[in-house]
């Protein structure tokens, strides 16, 4: 073992001396600061120090959080803002209820009187009171009818948010899918571009090979790292609104890849339409019985309201008297027609609506949004199934003839653009097949 050598003697000598110059040079600075000013330099300061103690925190990456579809579902039906919005507008409509059916309270009103006459030798306070209650026709059975229908639309209504909530999230998840695989297809090919244009550049050099083929190659590089540049862009827009959606500060992730099943054939879909509550059917007609309830209710409250009232007076002379009366409202300028025009409107509509689905308009709608379901769904079968495992082989056989010297760089290139091309474009259609599913799903009224 040898001791220290004088280069490391030396050395703490040297860190040594330096501690010392700064530790005078710190305490000179600090009595040079007024007392005065010495409370803010030393706030500044900690301040400075805390903001440099969590910028490592702020630098780091939010976390990643991979979620199967069930798994992203859960988490958003859970940890969502939009669940509460639901709720709000729920509780909305059960307080329109209560308002429609509650009665006007009655009311109560009591007076002291001094008169200052003096009458058979006595003085007393006059006391009047009244107590009265508003009645009107529609609060005996038309009102507790539109109060029930009120709440059964509510929850018709609070029931289709969270099916139209559950499929906008089916398709945020395709969405999210989609980019990442397509990321992944970028990326790849043009790894497999950079690759081809250094063996291009070595053919060049040794002039086998012109500098308008290697310019191809190059060209699509650059055209590849232009995409994935947008596509981070997209990506990045879309996890933001995923994040919002589920609630999650981490950025979300799709695991798998989402599977689809057979469409159910044209009688199954327009069994499920007719008999489920949500299907857009069931629900028009809903609000049809609503509307028209509602313009009734409207006519109705136009008749003027009775107001009878209890009076009872104790005079200044000791004497006391019970009454009744009653009183009208005088319908001459409103006659409530400004709710009777809006309840026969929103009838008028409603009809109008209903009526078109029952003469063919939600069979036709369901055939329609089937078929294009259906041919979606097909088209990206072959895709997947027969159109790129195609071009792949494609691809081989030509950069196997390329590479014995026989093939032609321009087919190499249109083949190797016609396989990532294939790729995004099977993705698409994954992506449009789901978006027929889920505009099927909210007029049947349950997911498809």
């Amino acid at each position: 073992m040898h001791g220290p050598s004088w280069a490391d003697s030396l050395s703490s000598k040297t860190m040594s001396s330096v501690a010392e110059v700064t530790l005078h040079f710190a305490l000179t600075w600090w009595r040079d600061i007024p007392k005065h000013l010495r409370y803010v330099v030393a706030l500044t300061l900690g301040i400075a120090l805390g903001c440099a103690s969590i910028a490592p925190l702020i630098a780091e990456e939010r976390c990643s959080l991979p979620l199967s579809l069930e798994e992203f579902r859960a988490y958003a039906l859970s940890k969502s803002s939009l669940i509460a919005e639901i709720d709000r507008d729920y509780a909305l409509d059960v307080a329109k209820a209560l308002d429609t059916e509650l009665w006007t309270n009655p009311e109560l009103s009591v007076e002291q009187v001094y008169t200052r006459m003096k009458l058979g030798g006595d003085d007393d306070p006059q006391v009047n009171a009244y107590l009265s209650q508003p009645l009107k026709l529609s609060n005996f059975g038309k009102r507790d009818r539109v109060a029930g229908l009120i709440r059964r639309a509510g929850d018709v209504k609070k029931k289709t948010k969270l099916l139209e909530f559950s499929q906008k999230l089916l398709l945020q998840y395709v969405a999210l899918y989609s980019l990442q695989e397509t990321e992944k297809i970028l990326s790849a090919a043009e790894d497999m571009s950079a690759a081809r244009v250094s063996a291009l550049n070595k053919g060049v050099k040794e002039g086998l090979i012109t500098q308008g083929a290697q310019a191809l190659f190059s060209g699509e590089r650059f055209r590849l790292q232009a995409q994935r540049e947008g596509l981070k862009a997209s990506l990045a827009a879309l996890q933001a609104e995923v994040s919002m959606q589920t609630g999650s500060p981490c950025i979300v992730t799709a695991s798998s890849r989402p599977t689809l099943g057979a469409v159910p054939e044209l009688l199954e879909l327009a069994r499920r339409a007719k008999e489920s509550e949500l299907s857009e059917s069931s629900r028009v007609e809903l609000l049809e019985v609503l509307a028209s309830e509602q313009s009734a209710l409207a006519d109705l409250d136009a008749v003027p309201s009775l107001i009878p009232r209890v009076v009872y007076q104790h005079t200044n002379d000791g004497g006391d008297f019970v009454g009744a009366g009653i009183s009208i409202p005088l319908p001459l300028w409103n006659r409530n027609q400004a709710e009777s025009t809006r309840a026969e409107g929103e009838r008028r509509a409603a009809v109008a609506r209903k009526n078109f689905l029952n003469t063919g308009g939600l069979d036709a709608s369901v055939r329609s949004l089937r078929l294009a379901a259906e041919s979606a769904q097909r088209q990206m079968e072959i895709y997947r199934v027969k159109v790129i495992p195609s071009f792949e082989l494609a691809f081989k056989a030509e950069e196997r003839i390329y590479k014995e010297g026989k093939g032609s760089l321009l087919d190499l290139w249109q083949t190797f653009r016609a396989v990532n091309e294939a790729r995004l474009s099977e993705l698409a259609l994954q992506g449009e097949a789901i978006k027929h599913r889920v505009d099927l799903s909210v007029l049947v009224g349950e997911e498809i």
